[in-house]
């Protein structure tokens, strides 16, 4: 049964830590990609970009119940800047707090995977997304041109960026049809599905991936299913129904919501 844990609060470290806590979700194996969404750089509380706190309570959660390998990996909407984004939202902190290494996909090597997928047969990834044993995709509320991206398009930032077809680029325009660019993100879901989604709900975004109107929030959700997740904070947001999370339903890459706890954290 898939589980998700919403917790309501103002320290975001600590709910969030709380979240995932109550949810008791146990990694796969040693090596642990933690994929945030910096989009470009822009600072913490722009409410476009998951805030360093959400992944110093992933952190906070791991390093409780294990010893892992914890690397935070990303690649930003422009080549040659992650770095930047990186330092503009404030998280290198975490790598001397904790111990825990940052790296920019882009610069560093992608590798090719063959898919058996509807429309993508073979693509690149970074490969620190092909070597980790257990993906969490850290995401934002908020809306999209596509209605919503949360923690399963979140995963298009582990695509080679430019230089290769298919690629991160092409990934995000339509080109064809909706239904035809649905089929492409899962596609990649199929192969690189993440193990456990954790939203960042300080705000939320509408209008908007990038310069929408902000609502205060103070949530963070976490499910064990990414998808079941992605369909419980498309309401929140006011999308009952999201094209490409019904496409993702259809292909079996999860379920839809089950069990919702809400707390809250002083």
């Amino acid at each position: 049964m898939n589980k998700i844990v919403v917790v309501k609060g103002k320290d975001i470290v600590k709910r969030t830590e709380k979240a995932l806590k109550k949810l008791k979700e146990l990694p796969k194996g040693p090596k642990i990609l933690i994929k945030p969404n910096l989009v470009e750089p822009m600072p913490k509380n722009s409410g476009a970009i998951t805030r360093p706190e959400v992944v110093e309570g992933i952190i906070k959660y791991l390093k409780r119940i294990g010893k892992f390998e914890i690397i935070i990996g990303e690649c930003c909407a422009y080549t040659g800047r992650t770095r930047e984004c990186f330092e503009k939202a404030g998280y290198f902190y975490l790598e001397k707090k904790y111990k825990v290494k940052i790296v920019c996909f882009d610069e560093n090597d992608f590798i090719s995977v063959k898919l058996n997928g509807e429309k993508w047969k073979e693509i690149k990834v970074s490969k620190f997304a092909l070597e980790a044993d257990y993906i969490i995709s850290a995401a934002v509320l908020k809306e999209h041109e596509f209605k919503v991206t949360l923690s399963l398009k979140n995963m298009m930032g582990i695509l080679e960026p430019k230089g290769y077809y298919p690629n991160k680029s092409f990934m995000h325009k339509f080109y064809e049809t909706n239904k035809t660019w649905a089929k492409r993100l899962c596609d990649l879901l199929k192969k690189f599905k993440p193990d456990l989604a954790v939203i960042d709900g300080t705000t939320a975004m509408y209008g908007s991936h990038l310069y929408g109107k902000l609502k205060r929030m103070d949530l963070t959700i976490v499910g064990n299913d990414a998808l079941a997740t992605d369909i419980f904070a498309s309401k929140l947001l006011g999308h009952e129904k999201v094209f490409y999370l019904e496409e993702a339903l259809k292909r079996g890459i999860g379920e839809k919501p089950e069990e919702i706890e809400e707390l809250s954290c002083s």
